[in-house]
């Protein structure tokens, strides 16, 4: 899964919906690239969090591939390494 853009609490509706089609249309998804995310807030973690939720559902763990800048601050400034593991491709 690719997500681009503002992940924002402007934008956490409208994403939440779209990732939630996603996801119930495909049980293949096993990462999430971020590197086209120019920012994040709260609202945007807890999407993520959603969607490691919904994966671990399906014994599934999430990995994020690509953090952006915007995603990577917020990650160490949170400590998220150990919840949300990052990779690249």
């Amino acid at each position: 899964m690719h997500i681009a853009g503002e992940l924002t609490i402007y934008t956490a509706a409208e994403m939440h919906a779209a990732i939630t089609a996603v996801l119930k249309r495909s049980r293949r998804i096993e990462a999430v690239d971020l590197s086209a995310v120019t920012g994040i807030d709260t609202a945007g973690l807890q999407i993520l969090l959603l969607i490691r939720r919904t994966l671990g559902a399906l014994e599934r763990q999430m990995r994020v591939l690509n953090p952006s800048p915007a995603v990577s601050e917020l990650f160490e400034l949170l400590q998220l390494q150990k919840q949300l593991p990052v990779g690249t491709d």
